[in-house]
């Protein structure tokens, strides 16, 4: 009963989180928070719930860069209070940032712009509290695109990092 109970307290933040997001994409999708669920765990009354994995708020990069600026910082210290706020709740989670890069440049070259991505994303995350070691990287290069338009407003929605926490 009681993971039970924090699992929904992770819902609970997930739907705050969700209903603080403003923009819209001509797409339907929304800018910001998005909840999905996957994998199961095993609460105390040997009940299969369904682990919660939140999408955070994504941080977009300029072309061939994988710094973060001024508003990419304030994504990720917005993303690190909600990741603190939900970790509060639960007894584990990862947390796991995906670099990703428009179609353009070779392949081993947006997997490596990808992990640089990542790896900065999670280095800032790291330097506002969250232990390294819940953090995981993964590039996905142009592999994960969310736009399939051969344009610049486009490419821009691909280069980006994307933050996922899975509570357990």
């Amino acid at each position: 009963m009681k993971n039970l109970l924090k699992v929904v307290l992770v819902l609970a933040v997930a739907a705050g989180l969700t209903a603080c997001s403003k923009n819209k994409k001509n797409d339907g999708a929304v800018d910001g928070t998005v909840v999905a669920v996957s994998d199961m765990v095993m609460a105390e009354e040997n009940v299969e719930v369904p682990a919660q994995e939140v999408s955070l708020g994504v941080v977009h990069f300029a072309l061939d860069k994988a710094t973060l600026s001024a508003d990419n910082r304030k994504i990720v210290e917005a993303n690190a209070q909600a990741i603190k706020a939900a970790a509060s709740a639960v007894s584990n989670y990862q947390v796991i940032v995906e670099g990703n890069c428009d179609d353009r440049g070779t392949t081993a070259y947006n997997i490596a712009l990808g992990q640089k991505r990542a790896e900065e994303v999670k280095a800032y995350y790291v330097r506002l509290g969250i232990p390294a070691d819940k953090v995981a990287t993964v590039s996905y290069g142009e592999e994960k695109p969310v736009c399939y338009e051969a344009n610049n407003e486009c490419w821009a929605q691909n280069r980006r990092a994307d933050t996922l926490l899975q509570a357990y």
